[in-house]
Parts: C-alpha cells; structure tokens; sequence
C-alpha cells in the first residue's frame, strides 16, 4: 500500500508538472521581434501619438482630445476564468493607468462586451473623468458598478460622435465566431439585459454589439477592428490611414473566411499601415510585459499566432504591418514613415 501511494504522489507530482509546463510554455513568434516597431531617424511630427497597452486597448491621444478602447487591465488568472469569478482589480487599473501616464479621457469605447474588454471599462472612465460609450450592454456593466448615467453614451451604428479635435464613428459588425459552438451560443449574438454586480461570472459578460471603430482627426484617420470577424460591404464607405485589427482566431479559420475577412476589412478600409491586436494573452499580467499565447492553447484550440500574422502579411504584401510595443506613445505620423 505505501509503494502505491508513492507512486500515486508522483504520477500526480508528473501531471502537475506537466500541466504547468503547458499552460506557461510559449511557442517562439519571431514576427513579435521582426516586426516590432522603432521610430529610428523620424522626428516626432505632429501631435497625433497613438499607445498600445495589451489586447485591443488602444489610446489615441493629441494631447488635447484622449480616446482610449477597452481600457482591460485587471486580467485575471486563467485559473480564476475557468474556476472562479471575476472583478474589477482598481489597483492593477489605477497602477496601469499612472504606468500608461493617461489622467485624463475624453471617451472609453469597448470594442464589445466581453470581460476582456468591457470589464474594467466603467472603472477606467470614472478615474479619467470620461464618457463610457458602446452597446446598452456595455452599459449594463456600467450600471452594475455604480457608473453614472448622465456619463454613459449609447452608441448608434455608423453615426457619428464628436469629442473635441475627434470624429468617432461605431459600426457594428460581428465578432470572430468561436469554433466552439456551444461557447458561441453563451457568448456571441447575446445581450446582458441587467446590470452585471461582480464579481461575476466570466460567461456573464456577453457580446452585446460588436464595433469597428474610427477615428478621424486632421492629421489621420484611425480604425480599431478588435475582433476578426466581419459583415460584408459594411465599412467600404471609410478610408483609414491606420488600422488596428484584432488577429486572434484568424487561424483557426478556412481559406474562404480569411480571403473574405481580407476583403471587407483591410480591403475596405485600405490602410498604408495594419497594426495586429489582441494577439496576446490577456491572462498574463501587464507588469510581466506581453505574452504570446501558451503551448496548451495552441494545442487544444489550434490558435497560433504565428500564424495569423502571416496570413494577414500575406493577403496584405503592399501594406506595412507593424507591432507595437508595450506603454509607447508614438507619433502616427513616425508610424506611416513620414518626416518633415
């Protein structure tokens, strides 16, 4: 009995050991160090600077007007995701904020509703003094922490709002459809139709309305595209100079969807430059810097970042595609390589 309860201790000691080396272990994308961005011998012209804080949060700022998207950065351990609920963590928000050097806001605007996106949302607008704007369900997560009404923006597809030198314009699209369909039943085409009080479920936070957002100002024009999904025809009105476009489960997909994806997405919106999002793991704490997805991942659901990268420089080989690099704000002009 006692040799089998050693060798009991270390078969678990062995799944454990593997497990970790699973969940931490990161494939090697050499496209993250090949393809990051450096100002080199541009001087910074304009005042238009544009900062990536992980995920789709994407500040774009005159130094007068301040938009950001999302604004996530409790990001809680996978652990706690799978096995737990989650909430807003206001001192990893308000550390990230100070780290990110953003006091003030005009607008916060998630892309959608989902806790990767929308969860912190609410807190970051109220400690910036800004306008919380998306979906009624975007609203919803508002609500659920106290959020003033008077400060909440319900969005209205493909018109457009005014926050100082900026023309913001929603236009709801769809979201990446998960392959897993039962998770997609929970998540996607869903409304949160009361108040969210966390901490919460991770499956409470559903999609609400998916957007693609632009943002127009006299020096570019910008669109965030968090997630890779689409809707035909619905952005071939709008030109942007630079397009944020989330890349996470382009993968995953058919050649039919992705040749599509390219057509009314980058196609469309004909950037000069793309700029990949929501490519790390947003389980993985800002203060340890950003992390491509884990070995597990790739394993169990065939994400591989690597991958989508190269199937958007593929299907985009005039462009320039760059990755940007963690708390920079960097001149949009210096992004699209133009000096005085």
């Amino acid at each position: 009995m006692k040799k089998f309860l050693i060798y009991l201790f270390r078969v678990i000691l062995l799944l454990v050991a593997i497990c970790i080396i699973f969940l931490n272990y990161r494939p090697n994308v050499s496209y993250l160090k090949t393809h990051t961005f450096s100002g080199g011998d541009h001087h910074e012209i304009g005042k238009l600077r544009v900062q990536f804080t992980g995920n789709t949060n994407v500040l774009v700022t005159d130094g007068e007007t301040a938009i950001l998207t999302d604004g996530f950065f409790t990001r809680p351990p996978l652990t706690q995701f799978l096995w737990g609920d989650i909430e807003p963590d206001i001192e990893v928000i308000q550390s990230s904020l100070d780290q990110a050097g953003i006091d003030n806001l005009d607008a916060v605007i998630p892309v959608h509703s989902h806790f990767d996106h929308a969860m912190d949302s609410p807190i970051v607008a109220q400690q910036t003094g800004a306008k919380l704007v998306g979906s009624e369900s975007t609203m919803n997560i508002g609500r659920g922490l106290g959020f003033p009404e008077d400060q909440m923006v319900v969005a209205r597809s493909a018109i457009p709002i005014k926050f100082g030198s900026m023309k913001v314009t929603l236009i709801q699209g769809k979201h990446w459809p998960y392959p897993d369909k039962e998770l997609g039943d929970k998540l996607l085409n869903n409304e949160i139709d009361s108040p969210i009080k966390p901490p919460a479920s991770a499956m409470d936070y559903k999609e609400g309305a998916s957007y693609t957002i632009i943002i127009e100002h006299e020096e570019a024009t910008l669109a965030i595209h968090g997630s890779a999904g689409f809707v035909p025809n619905i952005l071939e009105d709008y030109e942007v100079d630079i397009l944020f476009l989330g890349v996470a489960g382009l993968e995953t997909m058919d050649e039919t969807f992705n040749a599509d994806f390219q057509t009314h997405v980058t196609g469309a919106l004909n950037p000069e430059v793309i700029v990949p999002i929501h490519w790390d793991d947003f389980f993985v704490p800002l203060r340890k810097g950003l992390k491509s997805r884990g070995l597990l991942e790739k394993m169990l659901q065939g994400m591989d970042l690597e991958r989508s990268l190269d199937i958007v420089e593929e299907k985009n080989p005039n462009r320039k595609m760059v990755i940007l690099p963690l708390w920079e704000k960097i001149s949009v002009n210096s992004l699209m390589g133009k000096s005085e």
